[in-house]
């Protein structure tokens, strides 16, 4: 009773005891009298880290669309290759950022701990861990063209994928490099520089792919290698910018990022992959889950598939620019309480992700319930017939996904809250068991079964993300309840 009597008093009193940081497993009792809603700091510091992400990720998809723009000038064909392609890269890039996200975790352990020297350790060996995913994906990627007849693609447009990925390809490592580089600034809360080099990427790829796809400016015309080849220039600049922040930035001694940056940390290297690939297989069984989807509206025909499409893309879009950052934020700061021991800490960071998700979901709600058809028309045209004619059926789909991307958001937050802790295993199980056991089943049963056709796919997909965020919810608050080690035993 004498020591825990001692420890609450020290918590009260802002001191530390001197055990704080050391190896023995000790967890600091919380002060009951404190509220675990978040305060103005709290919202003050989710804000910091994630606004300028949720620009960052906005410039991340303005390359995908200015991309699809100007390939659709060279016909349908060059854009249904190019999809063809990245459906394939899509896979290898899902692996790489599922194995890249720890460094994320451990940067920002790292800051909590005050162990700042580590911080330049963690980024060399996840250069190490982009180099080694690059090399199989070459492989399979330089081989695509022979891929796609196998599984039954047509010739021509297998050969222009080809084409395509031939320099495509090339960009895998900078990419993954660069999304290491974004997952380490932003466990350093420096997401400013996430936002500027994302932005100089967006200017960059119109610029080039103008000149490279049509020949401008003495250069010969090249289709669809130029869209590749100025992928690569891109990737490679934007990973040439944000290796020279890193190097020389002043949250860690300057030039610390390249010691001994050929001679691998073991210890730091497993510890990764420990994280990785739990946290790689649960991200390769949400992207599956929506593919099979896609493959189930098939059998409602090809205006659903279309109303489908519109409705995913709606979604994904804000999912990355207000889930993500938000996510993110959380993340990094329940990392840096969980090596602080500050359980009130941890539960107002979930909580500010969550408040600041609602109040960001406004606006999107309002827009997706209100005027659906407006939506369809960003697709199809103002005033077109064929608006006119896809609006009755995708206008309701689009209104659902009103409620759909509130409770993805709810379960990206509570998901990346274990991830800070440390927590990849349990949640990548819970996703196989929600996704598949309850989303795709019930998905099945109310969509064909019970004759409620696409809504009623989407609202079985939705019931499994509602089932994974309570599931998230719940072993939140078993990891961090009173007087228990268990989050002290995931983070070391």
């Amino acid at each position: 009773m004498f020591f825990r009597y001692l420890k609450i008093t020290l918590s009260r009193s802002g001191a530390k005891p001197r055990w704080q940081g050391s190896s023995k497993k000790h967890v600091m009792a919380p002060n009951r009298a404190e509220s675990v809603f978040p305060t103005a700091t709290d919202i003050h510091a989710t804000l910091r880290i994630s606004l300028p992400l949720m620009l960052g990720y906005l410039g991340k998809i303005a390359i995908g669309i200015t991309d699809n723009m100007m390939l659709g000038r060279l016909g349908v064909d060059a854009l249904g290759a190019a999809g063809l392609a990245f459906s394939v890269y899509a896979v290898f890039l899902t692996i790489g950022v599922g194995m890249l996200f720890p460094v994320m975790v451990l940067v920002s352990q790292a800051r909590g701990s005050n162990r700042l020297s580590a911080v330049p350790e963690i980024i060399r060996q996840g250069l190490w861990i982009s180099g080694a995913l690059f090399v199989p994906s070459c492989v399979v990627l330089w081989n695509l063209e022979d891929l796609l007849v196998l599984t039954g693609q047509d010739t021509a447009l297998a050969e222009m994928a080809g084409d395509y990925m031939d320099y495509y390809l090339w960009a895998m490592f900078p990419a993954l490099s660069s999304l290491l580089f974004t997952f380490a600034f932003t466990a350093m809360d420096r997401t400013r520089a996430v936002f500027l080099v994302a932005w100089i990427e967006v200017g960059l790829n119109i610029i080039l792919n103008y000149v490279f796809i049509f020949g401008k400016f003495g250069f010969p015309a090249m289709g669809m290698a130029g869209a590749g080849l100025a992928s690569i220039i891109v990737h490679s600049v934007g990973h040439m910018i944000f290796f020279t922040l890193m190097g020389f930035h002043g949250f860690f001694e300057r030039g610390s990022l390249f010691r001994r940056a050929w001679r691998p940390k073991w210890a730091i290297l497993r510890r990764i992959l420990q994280l990785g690939w739990p946290k790689s297989l649960e991200m390769i069984i949400n992207k599956s889950l929506f593919s099979a989807a896609t493959l189930l509206a098939g059998f409602f025909g090809t205006e659903v598939v279309a109303s489908h499409t519109m409705a995913f893309q709606v979604s994904l879009v804000i999912f990355f620019i207000a889930s993500v950052p938000l996510a993110d934020a959380v993340t990094t700061r329940a990392g840096i309480a969980v090596k602080q021991m500050n359980r009130i800490a941890m539960w107002r960071i979930l909580n500010s992700g969550l408040l600041l998700l609602l109040l960001f979901m406004l606006a999107p709600i309002i827009v997706l319930g209100g005027f659906p058809e407006w939506i369809v028309a960003l697709f199809t045209g103002f005033g077109t017939p064929k608006t006119d004619h896809l609006a009755p059926l995708a206008a309701p789909l689009i209104m659902f996904m009103a409620i759909f991307v509130i409770v993805d958001g709810l379960r990206m937050i509570t998901n990346r809250a274990l991830n800070g802790l440390a927590d990849m295993k349990i949640p990548a199980l819970i996703a196989a068991i929600a996704h598949w056991g309850v989303g795709f089943v019930f998905g099945i049963l109310f969509g064909f079964v019970m004759d409620g056709g696409i809504l009623g796919l989407w609202l079985g997909l939705t019931l499994g993300m509602a089932v994974a965020a309570l599931a998230y919810s719940w072993r939140f608050w078993w990891l961090v309840r009173d007087d228990q080690n268990r989050i002290f035993d995931l983070s070391t």
